[in-house]
């Protein structure tokens, strides 16, 4: 059995597969951070993500990432689907990384990375 099928097996959360471009950097301070990496998320769930990297991130590190969600807006502590194309939804989040593997291409890593806290700022 592969690493990644037995990941599945053991998920709490359902996945939706949908590829969305978004923004995070290393965790290290809340208030300066600049979000200067880009990645493309494969798959997002209530758990965490599976995204592409120009970088290899290492079992651990914490990342503080933003995702932009159209169609949703935050209400409260809650995000609410209003399926209207103006609404943007933005959450900033932190997350382990879990487990980080290599992929065909030369200059990309498959990261998955578990949330572990939603922020506000």
């Amino acid at each position: 059995m592969d690493e990644h099928a037995a990941v599945a097996e053991r998920r709490k959360y359902d996945r939706l597969e949908k590829e969305i471009i978004f923004r995070y950097t290393v965790f290290e301070d809340l208030v300066n951070a600049r979000l200067d990496e880009q990645g493309l998320i494969l798959d997002i769930g209530g758990g965490g993500i599976r995204f592409l990297s120009s970088r290899q991130w290492n079992k651990g590190e914490q990342l503080l990432m933003q995702l932009d969600f159209s169609g949703w807006r935050i209400d409260g502590d809650e995000c609410v689907a209003t399926f209207a194309a103006e609404d943007r939804g933005r959450m900033l989040a932190v997350g382990i990384v879990m487990w980080a593997a290599e992929t065909v291409h030369e200059d990309q890593f498959e990261i998955g990375a578990r949330f572990t806290a939603r922020v506000q700022r």
